[in-house]
């Protein structure tokens, strides 16, 4: 009997043609969404605000699995989750883009050209001319036509929600970029939104090196300027299956309540838009302290049980549907939410999967031997902030100066980890949680940890704020937030690096997850791939 359940269940796979997906589990697994946690970008910048070859790249790629064409939107993110720069990228079936982050940050955003539909790419901008986006790049007309369907040269699912109303998305939503910088007249305001970048090497002091940026014009601090920039440019960045080409950002209403994001809509063709894979790789060509390493993207799932007419659950931009959509509570049906939207597209939400809050990482701490470690950390919530109630980028906790109490830098937020030597008998307590009977466990101490921003790269070598003992190697177990606190869009990611004597070791991965199966909170219902046995938190 045993043997004949072990037959049927693999006929099962092999008529399914996969394995299934978890959603709200540690795979890896094609998603809707990617996330690459954080860029980093250096050089000498010239006169006219351009970065030169050399130092600090972030090379990114991801493919499109399936055989339809799709509409891949990128996002660009300041360090302060306040998004500065998009871009549309279309992707014929089973496409592959690749680009590197100082290449867009130097205005090159045709990503992917030799791979789109070849009847529109090959001259820019040549008179009749048809971007897939459906606008016609010299009238201004819009037809998106032929571009609609699910064949592997047709990337719309439908046309734009706002097509000839007086609404600017539509109008200015475009796939093929003016070359050789696309964005020419904001260069000053996207670089300045960006630098001030370099490595974070503290976790107790908001006024640390490359946390505070107070000059940042997408914050609202201070005025754009190309004669400012430091040369270092770091945040994070997007990837999202769109359901047509646009410029809205993730932050911002219309993104969901037009249904921009993909969602719904694609099962009944009997596609998914769980379609993206994708890596990252950061070059750092430094003597003696760089590190050449990489990683896979993480990838979102989409799964239609994470929609907004559930009891208020996770998903990785539920923060943003929550404060800016409140529409698409009632399933994204009822005005302004799903105007102009096919009624099988409408959706209540992302739908997105959210991430963890506790990882499990080893380090390496020598400085005589020439070993070290850097953690690469996204992390994301709302934030208690006493001039603005509960926004969802940090940018009012920079324009306040950084202050403790707000922001990431409260009690909620308080870092609590387990530094643990190669030993393991040995071990500090960095952090008692809030309202650890007093006094520490030996080795203990009470002073707070926190990590500040949304995306950073910081430094562990010699760090005595996260490993005290001063060990030269070990592992480390680190949890987001307090114990007592459990905001469910608290999240975050972390990501290695380890580096020896120059450049002759690098190796770069992803944390383990120590949340346990599933991060979704509720837990969502069973469906295929879920075991309704072993779903909890």
């Amino acid at each position: 009997m045993k043997k004949l359940s072990v037959l049927v269940a693999l006929a099962l796979l092999a008529v399914a043609g996969t394995g299934f997906a978890v959603t709200c589990a540690y795979d890896n697994v094609p998603g809707a969404t990617l996330l690459i946690p954080y860029f980093r970008v250096s050089g000498t910048i010239s006169s006219a605000g351009y970065i030169a070859d050399g130092g600090t790249d972030t090379k990114i790629s991801f493919v499109n699995v399936s055989n339809p064409g799709i509409i891949a939107h990128v996002t660009v993110w300041n360090k302060y989750s306040k998004a500065v720069l998009d871009f549309n990228g279309p992707m014929t079936g089973t496409d592959e883009v690749s680009f590197s982050m100082r290449d867009v940050l130097n205005g090159k955003l045709n990503v992917n050209n030799t791979s789109a539909n070849p009847a529109i790419v090959p001259v820019l901008q040549k008179v009749g001319q048809k971007d897939v986006c459906g606008i016609n790049i010299t009238s201004g007309a819009y037809a998106p036509g032929a571009y609609i369907g699910w064949g592997q040269q047709q990337y719309l699912r439908f046309s734009h929600p706002q097509a000839g109303s007086a609404a600017l998305d539509w109008q200015i939503s475009v796939s093929i970029y003016n070359e050789p910088d696309a964005f020419l007249p904001y260069r000053a305001y996207v670089l300045d939104s960006l630098d001030e970048s370099g490595d974070v090497s503290t976790f107790q002091s908001s006024h640390g090196a490359n946390i505070l940026d107070t000059t940042n014009p997408q914050c609202g601090l201070g005025t754009a300027s190309l004669t400012n920039l430091t040369g270092e440019f770091s945040g994070y960045v997007t990837v999202d299956v769109v359901n047509y080409c646009t410029n809205y950002f993730p932050d911002e209403a219309n993104f969901y309540q037009l249904d921009a994001i993909a969602t719904a809509g694609w099962a009944a063709a009997g596609h998914t838009p769980n379609v993206l894979i994708g890596d990252v790789f950061y070059v750092d060509q430094t003597a003696n302290s760089g590190n050449i390493s990489g990683d896979q993207a993480i990838a979102l799932e989409f799964d239609s049980r994470l929609n907004w007419t559930a009891a208020a659950p996770d998903t990785f931009f539920g923060r943003f549907v929550s404060a800016l959509a409140t529409c698409e509570q009632t399933g994204g049906t009822t005005a302004p939410c799903g105007v102009n939207v096919p009624a099988a597209f409408q959706f209540g939400g992302d739908g997105r999967e959210p991430l963890g809050d506790r990882y499990g990482f080893r380090y390496l701490n020598s400085a005589a031997a020439g070993y070290q470690t850097w953690i690469l950390v996204w992390r994301g919530d709302t934030y208690v902030n006493e001039s603005a109630g509960a926004p969802f980028n940090l940018c009012t906790w920079l324009n306040d100066g950084g202050p403790s109490g707000a922001g990431l830098y409260d009690t909620n937020h308080q870092l609590v980890s387990y530094t643990y030597d190669n030993d393991e008998q040995t071990y500090t307590i960095v952090t008692c949680p809030p309202g650890y009977p007093s006094p520490c466990p030996p080795g203990g101490t009470v002073s707070p940890n926190y990590v500040f921003l949304e995306a950073s790269r910081i430094a562990l070598l010699s760090n005595t704020q996260i490993n005290p003992g001063s060990y030269t190697g070990g592992w480390i177990d680190v949890q987001f937030r307090s114990t007592n606190y459990l905001g469910i869009y608290n999240q975050a990611w972390v990501g290695v690096q380890h580096s020896g004597p120059g450049t002759t070791m690098n190796v770069g991965h992803s944390a383990t997850s120590l949340d346990g199966q599933f991060v979704c909170t509720p837990a969502i219902v069973y469906g295929p791939g879920n075991d309704p046995g072993t779903i909890a938190n």
